[in-house]
């Protein structure tokens, strides 16, 4: 087999499956009376050793093509380890080359698996290190090139068209693809080649002041830029995977139109509520759901409708996602220990009448807010729940006492985004299904002359759907609950006082707006699933 096929004897043996690798290099060791390298001595320290490799005036590739690699410890002379016994006349220049240096090499015996493992990872290291300069400087040529530039500008400039929240870059096996998050999914914009990929990221990290040579770890990133016309603050976030890094751009306005509570989807009923909670002098109000549902868009435009310059408004939020005239806003930071706790203790020096903390994340935040609630603030803030009844669970279980909870908290608000039908393309459905039919009848809505269903158009890009709108279950804290909730009523009996299911608040609503012609049963169903 050997002299047949060329293969050193080790290789040989291997091929034939004649003997296990560990035995047979255990045997191979000791005939060479050389020490046979494991894994765990390259766990403890054993690494590729650069500076022999220099020194020699050699190169990762051409010792792994003869099967050799030059291996350190943290304290300890270079080893020249090898897999196959190498061939003389390359092992008389090793120390021909080493003699003259005044270099001593210890030779090593180690297996095909482990000399794959340490030259894969080693060349991979070494390779980059050595050419670094040279792909930076060419990478930024390319990222500041005319066709470069005009992508990436031409994918915020589609993305903003089509109203997407997030452009989503994502490498693939053999291109990569450009896809937008509008109205809640995820479409395809563009597909390009695979060549260009290095090159679009390396201009989006150098917009976003980025590590252009960092490639194994998660980044964080801005971008200031004008885009059709409009001021935008970009947040960028690049993830390592398989085929390269994934980057993802939040488009974010840096200025919002002033919006009515009746254009997010309330009821004029629900518009009034919200209204009346925004106006009390102290207190909180929740605002609950899951990450993506609308919750800081309800708040921004509470404090909007609220900001009369008679009251000093500030915000604590992580990030500041609009900038709103009249109003202090404050960007958490935890690696300097300027957490929502921190921020929110300090600005109470600062006589502030309504404050928006972004979140409630752990007892030491809920604290600090029901002890401004208490003291004559209102408190504005968001929790991850799936109900707006779960609110007060969810104190419990950061450990706030229930009495407290009753005695601060006075409103409690749940919701999700659904799609909206394009009013371009949408027509009657004089004839539903009979699962809403069901629906309205279990609800007790009868009126049917509204209901409309989705075709499709170039307005809205063939989806039938055009833009979102929440759809609430609001919850006020009246005297009786709150005796309830002191006295530490769970959920079931606090929705059974209320007279209803756990869902009936969301989707009641979310079917009234089916009810309206805005949206769909299929919407509703698909958002409020399980709250």
């Amino acid at each position: 087999m050997h002299e047949q096929t060329h293969l050193p004897i080790c290789a040989a043996l291997l091929r034939l499956n004649a003997i296990a690798e560990l035995p047979l290099y255990e045997a191979f060791s000791q005939f060479l009376s050389v020490p046979l390298l494991q894994q765990r001595d390259w766990d403890t320290g054993l690494m590729q050793d650069d500076e022999a490799v220099r020194a020699l005036g050699l190169s990762l590739n051409w010792l792994k093509s003869k099967g050799l690699c030059l291996l350190r410890a943290p304290e300890g002379p270079t080893k020249v380890a090898f897999k196959e016994q190498p061939e003389a006349d390359v092992w008389q220049m090793l120390l021909r080359k080493t003699a003259a240096l005044g270099m001593e090499l210890q030779p090593a015996v180690l297996t095909p698996t482990l000399f794959e493992a340490i030259t894969a990872r080693s060349t991979e290291s070494s390779s980059t290190q050595m050419g670094l300069q040279d792909d930076l400087r060419a990478l930024r040529e390319l990222a500041e090139e005319g066709p470069t530039i005009e992508l990436v500008n031409t994918m915020l400039s589609r993305g903003v068209t089509q109203r997407a929240s997030d452009l989503h870059f994502e490498p693939e096996e053999a291109g990569f693809v450009v896809r937008a998050r509008i109205d809640g999914d995820m479409l395809e914009l563009a597909r390009y080649g695979r060549d260009r990929f290095d090159a679009v990221a390396c201009r989006i990290k150098i917009l976003s002041s980025l590590d252009i040579a960092e490639r194994r770890l998660p980044q964080d990133g801005r971008i200031s830029a004008r885009v059709n016309g409009e001021a935008f603050d970009i947040r960028v976030s690049v993830l390592p995977g398989v085929h390269g890094e994934s980057i993802v751009l939040r488009l974010l306005r840096q200025e919002r139109k002033p919006t009515r509570l009746q254009d997010l989807g309330m009821t004029a009923a629900q518009a009034e509520l919200l209204t009346a909670w925004s106006n009390l002098p102290n207190g909180i109000v929740l605002v609950t759901g899951p990450t993506g549902s609308g919750k800081s868009t309800t708040l921004y435009t509470t404090l909007e409708l609220a900001n009369d310059r008679s009251k000093k408004i500030i915000t604590v939020e992580d990030p500041v996602e609009y900038k709103i005239h009249g109003i202090t806003q404050l960007q958490v930071n935890a690696d300097i220990g300027f957490t929502f706790a921190a921020a929110l203790r300090s600005i109470l020096r600062h006589d502030p009448d309504t404050i928006l903390l972004g979140e409630i994340r752990d007892e030491e935040t809920a604290r600090i807010a029901i002890q401004s609630a208490l003291t004559g603030h209102l408190v504005l803030s968001t929790l991850h729940t799936n109900s707006a009844i779960g609110a007060v669970t969810r104190l419990v279980d950061m450990g706030i006492e229930p009495f407290l909870i009753a005695a601060s908290v006075r409103g409690l608000m749940a919701q999700r985004l659904v799609r909206r039908l394009c009013d371009h393309c949408a027509v009657p459905d004089a004839e539903p299904d009979d699962a809403v039919l069901a629906m309205l009848q279990r609800m007790s809505f009868s009126d049917r002359s509204r209901l409309r269903k989705p075709v499709g158009c170039p307005h809205c890009s063939g989806t039938g759907f055009w833009g979102r709108i929440a759809v609430y279950d609001m919850i006020d804290i009246t005297p009786d609950m709150g005796h309830r909730i002191a006295a530490g009523d769970g959920e079931s009996a606090l929705l059974q006082m209320l007279g209803r299911h756990q869902d009936d608040g969301l989707l009641r609503s979310g079917v009234e707006m089916v009810v309206r012609g805005a949206t769909t049963l299929g919407e509703v169903l698909r958002s409020t699933a399980g709250g």
